[in-house]
């Protein structure tokens, strides 16, 4: 085998198999998704998400009646996939299906696949959660049956459960390879026999795109380029799309580009398909299928560029900017800035325009600092797409920091007189108070959490500007508030499947289904140390020199307790007293009944006496309320003197952080490794930030671990103890026995009985 020439002799531990334990790790790592695993298992065990936040966001929808409204329903189901994306907690729509089952056509089909963006990795068990949905296919026992005839109409939850299918084995790169071939081949079935219906079309073909990322594979490209020439709009879009997923970075179609004959074939018939075609929505997904496939390719694909920026189709233009920005991403060339600026104030769209001031953030992701001063004049343009594209630019860029000086940037747009460059505004503030603490930015972080609500609440506000809000409560929050937005790794290299996820969630401008493409950009902060065997040393800890309010969980919602009206008892005036007195007196002396001092009955029927009453009221009027108050205040003066006023102690200035546990990127600068306890990193020079291999110190000691589960295998119950089965009737039935002592208690029991009664 290749592998032994690398291998030092003696270090290939071959076994009873033949094959290296140190090799059938690393085959573990990099084919069976155990990255995915990690961090499903990690989501899962530490999600933080506030059920709360959900609960009043649809009490605030319905009660002002929002709640008709398809667009803010559809957010909110698409926030609650943010809100808990990757974690598998979908309770909340299992408690509330009558609410979800408001959602129609492209909602459902939309709420049908936000499935996928909570279950997102969940490889293992992702069949099983969308049975309910997923369209009928052949039996897989039976290759020769024909797959069941596709309807015409209809098919919204089918198509979403293939999208969602797709999320699910998608979002992770790490993922299982084998169990996304079998996704795959799934999904490549129903594309093919399911042109009839546009929707299930659409659904799986961005299910396919997904499954087969990169791959380059040609006969996939060519089954996506079948449903595209079918010429229908929608599923014509999604093929495209789809078609630039399967060949992302692959710089098809390039004059340097070593890619396959056949692919560079393919996509210069894209090219001329989105001159021939009139449909807008096919030749927007065939511009960012290019922009796709020119992923990393620098000036390899200048003249790429270079031809669809001076085309007359502004479609094609909008396309060559964010190709511009994915060809150049994360090397921060002045080149494509250059560019990207002058487009920015020149271009005659204000799309295209919308475009290239994203671009700016998607360059310089590697020094994110630079983009707030770049757009800062952009941010004060006449034209309100290039303020909203600059709002989102600065959120893209200063992702989780809590950086000041941007939130005080986008502070102004929140007012802005138009209600998307509002949305864009509240989306960036959103995604720089990602993972920050209540403490952040003096306390702002919460004053923003109340003015989202106060949005979504608000009558008066546009529909687009509560959509802008409804999604800045699921991204301040991704992943149960342990997920960041990062296109860079731990080791600085851009991550091409957060960066495309980051591109195509930005389509939602034009198509609500892509919202969900955000699970693709988003990355657990996990931090966990693992030995040889890929297990979890509780005992290992890392030392975090800073409060631990500086990087707290933001404390949850508390639950608005009902106040209970006590009823306020009538006040009786002396005077009133009196003349009741006065009038009891007058009607005793007419009837004779007696003189002096009797006894009256009220109207509220209780007896006084006709002095003693007076005397009684008098004195409680003057000096009940003075004697009242001196015992209030003495009471008061008692507690005070028992319970002494407790000193805050003041906070410590360093703890020590678990393992697992949730570190960011700002958090990781301040944390360090302690090197005097049993397990040691293998390399303590780098940041305590992400996966960690540990060395033991003392091997010979017995070790406390923890080993990495899906949620499948955390729920799986312990087996029943051993026991016998006896048949009903059977002397040593279970039943048998309880009944004949039951009616021999009983017996007992009225024995003692007739004893009692004879004594």
């Amino acid at each position: 085998m290749g592998w032994r020439k690398f291998c030092p002799r003696g270090e290939t531990g071959e076994g009873v198999g033949g094959e290296s334990t140190i090799f059938t790790q690393a085959h573990k790592v990099l084919t069976e998704g155990f990255t995915s695993e990690l961090a499903l298992s990690f989501l899962y065990k530490n999600t933080n998400a506030d059920p709360l936040i959900m609960s009043n966001l649809k009490k605030a929808l319905e009660e002002r009646g929002m709640g008709r409204n398809s667009m803010l329903h559809n957010c909110a189901v698409t926030a609650h996939g943010y809100l808990n994306v990757g974690t598998t907690c979908d309770g909340f729509l299992r408690d509330n299906l009558d609410w979800m089952k408001k959602a129609s056509n492209w909602a459902k089909f939309s709420a049908t696949a936000s499935m996928g963006v909570i279950h997102a990795g969940h490889t293992t068990e992702a069949m099983t959660l969308l049975e309910p949905y997923l369209p009928p296919s052949a039996p897989a026992s039976d290759p020769a049956a024909e797959h069941p005839t596709v309807s015409a109409t209809g098919g919204y939850a089918e198509g979403g459960s293939l999208y969602a299918l797709g999320l699910i084995h998608g979002s992770h790169a790490g993922s299982s390879t084998a169990k996304r071939l079998e996704a795959s081949t799934f999904l490549r079935n129903h594309l093919r026999n399911s042109h009839a219906n546009e929707v299930i079309s659409h659904g799986a073909a961005l299910g396919v795109g997904l499954t087969s990322f990169g791959s380059s594979d040609l006969s996939v490209v060519n089954e996506l380029k079948e449903l595209l020439y079918t010429d229908s709009a929608v599923a014509g879009e999604a093929a495209s799309i789809a078609m630039g997923m399967v060949l992302v970075g692959s710089g098809a179609g390039n004059a340097s580009s070593s890619a396959n004959e056949e692919l560079a074939e393919i996509v210069a018939e894209l090219r001329n398909y989105s001159r021939e075609t009139h449909h807008e929505k096919i030749i927007r997904g065939i511009a960012m299928c290019l922009a796709l496939v020119n992923y990393g390719q620098e000036e390899n694909a200048d003249a790429t560029i270079e031809e669809m920026r001076g085309d007359r189709d502004p479609i094609i233009r909008y396309g060559a900017m964010y190709g511009l920005a994915l060809a150049y991403c994360g090397t921060g060339s002045n080149k494509a800035i250059r560019i990207l600026l002058h487009t920015a104030v020149s271009d005659v769209s204000d799309d295209v325009r919308m475009a290239a001031v994203i671009g700016l953030a998607l360059v310089l992701h590697k020094t994110p600092e630079r983009v707030p001063e770049l757009v800062r004049l952009l941010l004060e343009s006449f034209n309100p797409h290039v303020r909203y594209a600059s709002c989102m630019a600065v959120g893209i860029a200063m992702a989780g920091t809590g950086d000041a000086e941007s939130v005080a940037l986008l502070e102004p747009m929140l007012t802005d007189m138009t209600d998307y460059v509002r949305q864009g505004a509240l989306l960036g503030t959103a995604m720089i108070y990602m993972q920050q603490s209540d403490s952040c930015n003096y306390r702002k972080i919460k004053t923003f959490r109340e003015k989202l609500s106060t949005i979504i609440s608000d009558k008066h506000q546009s529909s687009l500007t509560k959509m802008g809000a409804i999604l800045s409560t699921g991204l301040i929050d991704a992943g149960g508030r342990n997920c960041a937005l990062s296109l860079g790794s731990r080791n600085g290299f851009t991550k091409m499947t957060s960066a495309v996820g980051l591109v195509l969630w930005l389509q939602h401008w034009h198509w609500f289904p892509l919202m969900h493409m955000f699970s693709l950009a988003v990355t657990p902060t996990c931090t966990i140390g693992l030995n040889k065997d890929f297990k979890y040393p509780k005992k290992f800890e890392i030392l975090c020199n800073s409060k631990p309010s500086a990087f707290a969980y933001p404390k949850k919602l508390e639950e608005k307790k009902e106040e209970k009206k006590k009823r306020v008892e009538t006040v009786a005036l002396s005077t009133t007293a009196k003349n009741r007195a006065r009038l009891a007196r007058k009607r005793a002396k007419e009837e004779g009944d007696g003189d002096g001092a009797m006894d009256v009955e009220t109207k509220d029927g209780e007896e006084i006496k006709e002095e003693t009453k007076e005397e009684a009221m008098t004195e409680g009027m003057d000096v009940d309320g003075e004697d009242k108050d001196a015992a209030k205040s003495n009471a008061k003066g008692d507690e005070a003197e028992e319970k002494p006023k407790k000193k805050r102690e003041p906070e410590p200035t360093s703890f020590r952080v678990n393992n697992p546990s949730r570190i960011t990127k700002a958090q990781a600068d301040v944390c360090v490794f302690d090197l005097d306890q049993r397990y040691r990193p293998v390399r303590p020079e780098e940041k305590p930030y992400g996966v960690i291999m540990l060395t033991d110190s003392t091997p010979g000691e017995e070790e406390d671990l923890g080993a990495v589960k899906t949620p499948a295998q955390e729920e799986e119950a312990d087996p029943p103890a051993a026991f016998e089965w006896t048949p009903p009737g059977h002397p040593d039935h279970p039943d048998t026995t309880v009944g004949k002592g039951e009616a021999g208690d009983a017996k007992a029991e009225e024995g003692s009985e007739e004893a009692k009664a004879a004594e």
